[in-house]
């Protein structure tokens, strides 16, 4: 122990606590430059800012941007584009594996995308599934445009991004085992839906095998169903977006972060220029000049989309929500729980409030998360500004922010609830699904900002807050941005190609592109909307599932 403190250790005499004689000017070996930049750039005599021109411009370096990116690079090999993150690394903020639910969306199990059709009494008759089915279909296009990547080698294991993970629909009272039914009855005969299987009430032995978790210490009377199916995946779409990146980079693409976009406009000849700041050595700025730019910076792509001043963006506005997951680590809890559960929220509450309890793979570390747990904020990115969204605020769009906000007091309202809601209120709706739940195996973690979508209704023109994604198109093509949240990160395939067919679709280049899309989409096709399969058949939805899960190894287990 004495040598070791000894080695461990130095004195002040020691060789290498010792200076070379007086300190001198420059730490660098180097001579003193002859002339300094000057305090203003140009004024005094700096350097005046860059100026860069490529062919594409890429905002932020989440999924939707990595994306978008990989897609067109290996489209047009040839196109320099250049993507701006201002974090420390891509995949920072929405697509971070803890500010999301880690959910393959394909509407195995999301109540919310399944609406209640009621009788004359008020009774529930049957739900509608076209919803269901799109997002289904759009997931499938993500899967075989993620096999593609992966048999290419532009992906690494797919152990380390997605992984196997049964999707249950729970209904828990009466109430909620009726719509698990009329859910199930509804979806089991479409070919998207055939591998999914029913655990009805009297079937407790079936209950405890698929959830034990949600069966263990519950009240034996208590009611409750289930639907599984086996297609299910869970997603580290924070990896995959980092892996998405790499291959952007190795096909050369230029990623700088550390770079904060501050301002956009359009040129006399029709191109963008994008000024980008920077602490560096020189004057900090830079002009950057594309053909070109996909804004998909998250929350912060309406401000984008209001600095670029393109009319297709007016009217729109975003209502930012957060709030916080629980999370459990325990080892011994995790692994009796490696299922996804959905279940609906209470009557009149909001889409976005369907709790479930989830089996997560974050990192390569297994935990379950339950959520969310709502709350209000101001920024439109976790690592936002508070003024966010004042700034966001334009005459434009007063009046539709207004009439949504009125028609979704029941939003306000759970928000509300849940920043008071207590530690031990929060246990009590995690026990609401898992029974016995222990409080010490459970820590709140914040999650991410989803900045929901406000915006006229195209029927009414009255504003209204929609639960979902949207592509925002200038009128020529040159510049598109991503509003809204979930399901993004699930269908970010589809939204990817349905930028490219809007921006791309007159372009000469795009009749070249169709065999190249077709090679990473089998299922895509120039005559449907993307992410829409033309046709739809139990021999082709068999073959997706069997393809693409021997490649991504998330076949059925």
């Amino acid at each position: 122990m004495v040598s070791l403190e000894k080695r461990l250790s130095a004195a002040a005499d020691d060789s290498i606590n010792q200076l070379g004689g007086n300190f001198k000017g420059s730490s660098m070996r180097v001579e003193k430059p002859k002339s300094a930049p000057g305090c203003f750039s140009g004024i005094c005599g700096g350097a005046p800012p860059k100026e860069r021109e490529v062919d594409v411009i890429l905002i932020g370096a989440g999924v939707m941007s990595a994306t978008v990116g990989l897609m067109l690079k290996e489209l047009e090999p040839s196109w320099k584009m250049m993507m701006f993150e201002r974090l420390g690394a891509p995949g920072e903020e929405s697509s971070n594996g803890f500010n999301n639910a880690g959910t393959g969306h394909a509407g195995f199990m999301e109540p919310n995308y399944t609406k209640e059709v009621k009788n004359a009494d008020g009774s529930l008759r049957t739900v509608t599934t076209d919803k269901v089915e799109h997002v289904c279909e759009q997931f499938l296009s993500s899967r075989q445009y993620w096999e593609y990547l992966t048999k290419t080698g532009k992906l690494p294991k797919p152990d380390t991004w997605i992984h196997q993970t049964n999707h249950i629909a729970l209904g828990v009272g009466k109430d909620q085992v009726e719509f698990i039914k009329k859910r199930y009855e509804a979806m089991k005969s479409h070919p998207l839906f055939t591998s999914m299987e029913i655990c009805l009430p009297e079937e407790k032995e079936k209950a405890k095998q698929w959830a034990p978790l949600i069966v263990k210490g519950r009240d034996p009377n208590e009611p409750i169903c289930m639907t599984k199916v086996p297609h299910g995946t869970d997603v580290d779409y924070g990896a995959l977006t980092k892996a998405k990146i790499t291959a952007f980079q190795e096909l050369g693409g230029d990623l700088r972060l550390h770079t904060e976009v501050t301002d956009v406009k359009k040129n006399k000849d029709g191109k963008w220029v994008i000024t980008t700041k920077v602490n560096g050595a020189g004057s900090g700025w830079a002009y950057n000049k594309a053909k070109f730019v996909f804004v998909g910076a998250g929350g912060w792509a309406l401000l984008m989309l209001q600095k670029a001043g393109i009319p297709e963006v007016n009217g729109y506005m975003a209502l930012p929500v957060t709030g916080d997951w629980a999370i459990c680590q325990n080892p011994e809890v995790v692994h009796q729980h490696r299922v996804k559960v959905y279940a609906p929220g209470a009557p009149g509450a909001p889409p976005m409030s369907m709790p479930h309890l989830d089996y997560r793979t974050i990192g390569g570390k297994e935990v379950l998360l339950f959520g969310p747990f709502g709350s209000m904020t101001m920024k439109f990115l976790r690592y936002g500004s508070v003024t966010d969204a004042f700034r966001a605020l334009k005459p434009h769009n007063l009046i539709p922010t207004a009439g949504a906000l009125s028609r979704n007091l029941s939003l306000a309202v759970m928000l509300m609830k849940d920043v008071f809601k207590s530690a031990m209120g929060k246990l009590h709706d995690i026990r609401h699904y898992y029974p016995e739940a222990d409080p010490d195996d459970w820590v709140f973690i914040p999650a991410g900002v989803r900045a929901q979508i406000i915006k006229k209704d195209p029927k009414t023109g009255k504003g209204m807050l929609q639960f979902g994604t949207e592509v925002v198109t200038g009128e020529n093509g040159t510049i598109c941005g991503l509003l809204g949240a979930s399901p993004g990160a699930s269908t970010c395939v589809s939204i990817a190609l349905a930028v490219i067919e809007k921006c791309f679709g007159n372009s000469p280049e795009f009749k070249k592109w169709s065999p190249k899309l077709k090679e990473m989409i089998p299922s895509w096709s120039p005559d449907v909307a993307a992410g829409d399969m033309k046709k739809v058949t139990p021999d082709i939805v068999d073959n997706i599932y069997k393809t693409t899960g021997s490649a991504l190894q998330i076949s059925p287990k």
